[in-house]
């Protein structure tokens, strides 16, 4: 479900790991609603209030809401916060809503380091929903096409959400920066190993977000498997039938224009 302000005519779909908790907390101050949240912790509890829900990704989200904006984020550092914030900072694999039977039987620690983490990335969704929750494709959120949105901010470039916020507004509002502790990951980080299972998890997520990032920044998406797993995959196969067809995990517009600027599998010289 999408975050509605009637009064200001916007609607804001969050994704989570993208700035989700700062423009929450902004929309609630804007709506007069933040006195309602707990002084101990407002960056979740903030969720509370306004959730962040799923959508079906693979169709467009028509669902009549004006002002519609989003924020996106490079997939890759996206999962690397998820990481961060989920495994290492808040430990939600030591939660009793975590299946610690699955875990035990799967053999994976709940204290994984990041190779340990995204090699059996789709052990620790099928163990945690709060796994699969945040690593999960922004298509999840948002429907398969960005076309329908009036904006798309990305992650880097918060000064313009606060820009747009206050426009619509009609007064200056400075955004919060919640979540924004804790320990930090960056690729430079990350083994060789690591950084390609990652970047072929994340590799739909770049097909998707083509205009706004280049997987070529981390080196580009390696040759793979055409069921490796990938953020469309935590909750399942995205390749099986749905009503009867097939659908596959592009729209064809965004697999063209992807596809022609920079392709899934790397040039290689043949001499």
């Amino acid at each position: 479900m999408a975050i509605e302000i009637k009064e200001l005519a916007i609607t804001y779909y969050p994704i989570p790991k993208s700035g989700s908790s700062s423009v929450k907390y902004a929309l609630m101050a804007l709506d007069g609603k933040e006195g309602s949240l707990s002084g101990f912790d407002p960056d979740n509890d903030v969720h509370g209030h306004l959730a962040t829900n799923y959508v079906d990704p693979f169709f467009p989200t028509y669902d009549g809401h004006k002002g519609r904006f989003t924020i996106v984020r490079d997939p890759l550092e996206r999962l690397l916060s998820a990481y961060s914030s989920r495994i290492s900072d808040t430990r939600v694999l030591t939660r009793p809503e975590v299946d610690r039977e699955k875990l035990e039987r799967l053999g994976i620690p709940v204290d994984p380091d990041f190779d340990t983490f995204i090699f059996n990335i789709e052990k620790y969704c099928a163990c945690s929903w709060e796994i699969q929750f945040h690593v999960a494709s922004p298509r999840y959120f948002t429907g398969c096409s960005l076309f329908l949105f009036e904006h798309v901010f990305k992650f880097e470039q918060m000064d313009r959400v606060e820009a747009f916020l206050s426009s619509v507004s009609g007064r200056v509002f400075d955004l919060p920066r919640l979540q924004v502790g804790g320990r930090k990951i960056s690729p430079s980080d990350l083994s060789p190993a690591a950084l390609a299972k990652a970047m072929r998890f994340c590799r739909y997520d770049y097909g998707f977000l083509v205009d706004y990032y280049d997987p070529q920044k981390w080196g580009g998406i390696p040759e793979g498997d055409a069921d490796d797993p990938s953020t469309l995959h935590v909750f399942g196969d995205p390749g099986a039938l749905r009503d009867g067809r097939i659908i596959y995990p592009r729209t064809p517009r965004n697999l063209f224009h992807f596809m022609s600027k920079r392709s899934l599998i790397e040039p290689r010289i043949i001499l």
